[in-house]
């Protein structure tokens, strides 16, 4: 089976590879390509990897990262313009390699007009879809819409759209990238952003810094709220920060194999689910954590048993005062918190792996083309 997957990566991880990495030092656009990949940023690339380790014939696209993408227009002899070279160069490279399935890792630009002027060049199209998205984005074009969401996946079936429920994996070949036996130096961890959109996320994190030693890594902490310069809140917030104590706590941006290692690191991490789960949980962190082998302190809910055993494989809370109880008593046994995380990561890497993931993944596309 011959995909095209596309996704964007973060701004500033992208400005960090390249303070390392001199685009113009990379020979050809595959070498930058593993470069780049080689820093495990994200699920993107480990989807392409086990494609095409699987058999299939994999492309992927980063759309916004403009020397990877030119570089391929420049082997390719494609041009672009300045205003438009995101849009024109993915769409060149569809054209070029004309897919089975064109495959969109929810990046909601490239649905709509763009998915519409792809579909003559590939079989059908398809997406991954778990964060909040508008009522207005246009689906047309969408043949399969992926989702580790119970509640999208009803959503999209409702709308007439094959849609089918997938979790998340964990990439095996991150593990190789760390030391066996490393100190559990970091008691209990966060690693997770912080914006407009994590309610629950920010009440528990307000509550886990006054009352655990919980560390935190991630982005937005830094954001200044937006008042008014006429308001004596932002004057005062200059000054004495809103959330001056979960700065304290704050360590910074942590991603790709950073962020592994203060998995890796950590005897506890703490995860928490928004309300668009409807109080399911599933999330990438659950995956991640669990398979550097990190007791993850996680929300109790009816599906939790379904993924891990709960006081076993995870510890879970019903509320943040159960949370708190529950980081206390492991800091005081921890030989137990380090016994649920190596059985958390037995059954990541056993049952939750990438091979598995993308057997699934395939068998999505190959009902897709059939229907």
């Amino acid at each position: 089976m011959k995909i095209v997957l596309l996704t964007t990566y973060y701004g500033p991880f992208l400005r960090n590879f390249y303070a390392e990495y001199n685009p113009i030092g990379f020979e050809s656009f595959q070498q930058h390509l593993n470069t780049l990949l080689s820093k495990f940023f994200g699920d993107s690339g480990c989807t392409y990897h086990h494609l095409n380790a699987a058999g299939h014939e994999c492309f992927m696209i980063i759309a916004n990262n403009r020397p990877l993408q030119e570089q391929w227009a420049k082997e390719n002899s494609v041009p672009f313009t300045e205003d438009n070279w995101q849009m024109e160069i993915a769409f060149a490279q569809i054209r070029k390699i004309s897919p089975d399935v064109f495959y969109n890792e929810g990046v909601f630009e490239y649905f709509g007009d763009f998915t519409k002027r792809i579909l003559p060049h590939c079989k059908k199209a398809a997406a991954w879809m778990s964060t909040p998205f508008s009522p207005d984005l246009d689906l047309s074009g969408m043949s399969l819409i992926l989702s580790s969401t119970p509640a999208f996946v009803q959503e999209f079936r409702k709308a007439r759209i094959f849609s089918e429920y997938l979790l998340p994996a964990f990439d095996v070949r991150v593990l190789t990238n760390f030391n066996e036996g490393i100190s559990k130096d970091i008691p209990f961890s966060f690693v997770g952003g912080w914006s407009h959109v994590h309610i629950q996320r920010k009440q528990a994190i307000k509550r886990l810094v006054r009352d655990t030693p919980v560390q935190i890594w991630g982005y937005g902490y830094l954001n200044t709220p937006r008042y008014s310069r006429k308001s004596w809140r932002y004057y005062r917030n200059l000054i004495v920060p809103d959330n001056r104590d979960i700065l304290a706590r704050y360590r910074g941006e942590a991603w790709g194999l950073d962020m592994y290692g203060i998995f890796n690191r950590s005897l506890m991490t703490f995860n928490i689910h928004e309300s668009l789960l409807q109080g399911l949980v599933g999330n990438m962190r659950m995956f991640e954590a669990t398979g550097m082998g990190t007791m993850m302190l996680n929300e109790d809910a009816p599906n939790l048993s379904e993924i891990f055993i709960p006081g076993k494989e995870v510890e879970t809370y019903r509320s943040i005062d159960e949370a708190v109880e529950k980081v206390k008593y492991y800091l005081d046994h921890q030989d137990k918190a380090l016994e649920i995380g190596r059985n958390a990561q037995m059954r990541t890497t056993r049952d939750y792996n990438y091979t598995q993931f993308v057997a699934k993944l395939a068998d999505h596309f190959d009902k897709m083309l059939k229907r």
